[in-house]
């Protein structure tokens, strides 16, 4: 009859599975999107939940599609390609 320790050192050298990196998806799309403001904000992309941050030395980023519909909604932001 073995000792419990012997199963628990057997545990230790056992290698662990590799685990299987999931597919990549399609590439997102991003759109170049300009702030008009000077004031920095910072704002979160209702599709994506990313936080985009803007100001006068960087009026321009690029961000999600889906974020980017929400912002160009407003009089803060413009397309800017």
């Amino acid at each position: 009859m073995g000792c419990c320790g012997q199963g628990r050192a057997a545990l230790r050298q056992a290698p662990s599975p590799t685990p299987e990196r999931p597919a990549a998806g399609p590439a997102e799309r991003r759109v170049l999107v300009r702030y008009r403001a000077s004031s920095p904000v910072v704002v979160r992309g209702v599709a994506s939940g990313r936080l985009y941050e803007f100001d006068a030395g960087r009026p321009t980023l690029y961000v999600s599609e889906g974020d980017a519909a929400a912002l160009l909604r407003s009089r803060w932001f413009i397309r800017a390609d």
